[in-house]
């Protein structure tokens, strides 16, 4: 076997916080693990669903940033596994209160880590999986059937259309 180039991509985490953490300590978390951050989105409400709510209770918040370093494609479960140790950091009595969802981005798709197999997560390592988010396709990101509605969100996808532009740039 031959070694291939990794695919140099753009990461990117998705922050699901409650309402007693300070956001800021947990950007300078990721910052210390995976270098400066280069983009944020807007925060929003994380209202589409209450899947968390017995985990992290009510009234959550959530937005996406990008890191000015890249990240090799291949890499992508260690950042997982890396998210998992920053969550530890502000859990309580055994539950989370951030929800730390690492990704990137390329110009053809989102691509984000879980710890939870599906029929579309394709295993990585480590007992991390990976799933296409949001495909490129006709000048914009398209939904697949398993996309979480606050992916859709439009200050979200503006955020996503900026990542991909940046992440065009690695390749010259």
């Amino acid at each position: 076997m031959t070694e291939v180039d990794s695919l140099r991509v753009k990461m990117i985490c998705a922050v699901t916080f409650a309402p007693a953490v300070p956001p800021d300590e947990v950007i300078e978390d990721l910052e210390a693990a995976f270098g400066l951050i280069e983009r944020k989105s807007e925060v929003i409400d994380f209202n589409h669903t209450n899947y968390y709510a017995d985990e992290m209770g009510d009234g959550l918040k959530k937005f996406l940033v990008s890191f000015e370093r890249p990240l090799s494609a291949d890499n992508l479960w260690l950042a997982k596994r890396t998210t998992i140790d920053i969550e530890s950091i502000y859990a309580a009595e055994n539950k989370r209160k951030v929800n730390l969802d690492p990704g990137y981005v390329e110009p053809s798709k989102l691509v984000l880590a879980s710890t939870k197999n599906f029929s579309h997560r394709i295993y990585l390592n480590g007992g991390i999986y990976a799933e296409v988010t949001l495909i490129y396709s006709g000048g914009r990101f398209n939904k697949m059937p398993w996309t979480y509605p606050d992916y859709l969100e439009p200050s979200f996808i503006e955020f996503l259309e900026l990542v991909r532009v940046d992440c065009k740039s690695l390749s010259k």
